[in-house]
């Protein structure tokens, strides 16, 4: 189990806590909101390994994401030896960027964002898909209606709009779930639905409805962490619902960067998505799923009858905390 010490100097628990009060006087500022949300994220996941000690791999990521995180506040504060609020150059306010048939309207004023400018790409999805994805394969079935109602169940609990679909471990059906909920999400929508892939270890949406995304989520990340403002490109599959997902010919480190991951999140929110369906990681085999927590409103959790473990599925929901669990759905 981590203890607060880290090498030598202060305990990783008290950088963390440091980094939080130098930042959150400047949470006004996107880099720097972003950074603090990140270092909010990481002190929460390592308060959460005194109760559910983490695996050997998962606190070398997490250490590594640490020295990431002081790593980015370095280029972005400058040196002081004081301890008060550290000015940041805002960037200059524009009237407004066209991108085809979309409009961005830039506002000035204390913390204005703009409206997110998306370039859309219509793709033909496989017509043989799995019969799993009951929403589109077979949309008056029961099943399909099964989805319908965890959309009413949600509405009741304070209708998220950012929803992780997640699972204990692999396998275990969550991007059927994620690609379900977005489906139905989209019949009760006035606007459009995204569903967004977080995993980089295993993507599977491309795969699993048989399309080739216009650009790899990953790529915008990188592309948007520099350029927050540019356009993102979305695949539209059905009707008023869209997906940006990983493009699985192409091979990445497999890990989320949670500030470019919270940068996209919210940009995203802001173009004109009703619903945002994130198909995330599993709980139990990377950090990745804590380290994007406070991006997402609410996790559901996919579980599969005879394939899902009743202690592992008590642990992720441990690990996922009782304020953003909003409940589990069974996959047959």
């Amino acid at each position: 189990m981590m203890t607060a010490g880290y090498g030598q100097g202060p305990g990783v628990e008290r950088q963390l806590d440091v980094m939080v009060e130098r930042l959150s006087p400047l949470a006004d500022n996107p880099a720097a909101r972003a950074l603090l949300i990140e270092a909010r994220r990481v002190r929460s996941v390592i308060d959460n390994w005194r109760s559910v000690p983490p695996p050997a791999h998962v606190r070398e990521e997490m250490l590594s994401r640490v020295m990431h995180l002081s790593s980015a506040m370095s280029d972005l504060l400058p040196p002081s030896t004081s301890r008060g609020p550290m000015h940041i150059p805002a960037a200059p306010p524009s009237t407004a960027m066209r991108h085809g048939a979309e409009e961005t309207v830039i506002t000035e004023g204390h913390g204005a964002l703009p409206i997110t400018p998306l370039d859309v790409h219509p793709v033909t999805i496989n017509e043989d898909v799995s019969p799993h994805l009951a929403m589109i394969k077979d949309p008056y079935s029961i099943r399909a209606d099964a989805y319908r109602a965890l959309r009413h169940q949600l509405s009741k609990r304070g209708d998220p709009k950012v929803i992780g679909v997640t699972s204990a471990a692999r396998r275990e059906g969550k991007t059927t779930a994620a690609i379900n909920l977005a489906a139905s999400l989209r019949e009760g929508a006035r606007g459009r639905v995204l569903i967004l892939e977080a995993n980089l270890r295993a993507p599977s949406i491309a795969a699993t409805l048989g399309f080739m995304p216009p650009t790899c989520f990953q790529e915008q990340l990188v592309r948007h962490r520099r350029e927050p403002l540019e356009p993102w490109v979305a695949a539209e599959v059905l009707p008023s619902l869209h997906a940006i997902a990983i493009n699985p010919v192409n091979k990445y480190a497999p890990l989320v960067d949670p500030i470019a991951f919270s940068i996209a999140v919210d940009r995203l929110r802001l173009a004109g998505y009703d619903y945002i369906v994130v198909d995330t990681p599993p709980v139990l085999e990377s950090a990745d799923v804590n380290l994007i927590t406070d991006s997402i409103d609410g996790f559901v959790l996919a579980t599969m009858v005879r394939k899902s473990d009743a202690r592992s599925v008590r642990r992720a929901i441990d690990q996922i905390g009782s304020t953003t669990f909003l409940g589990s759905i069974l996959l047959e």
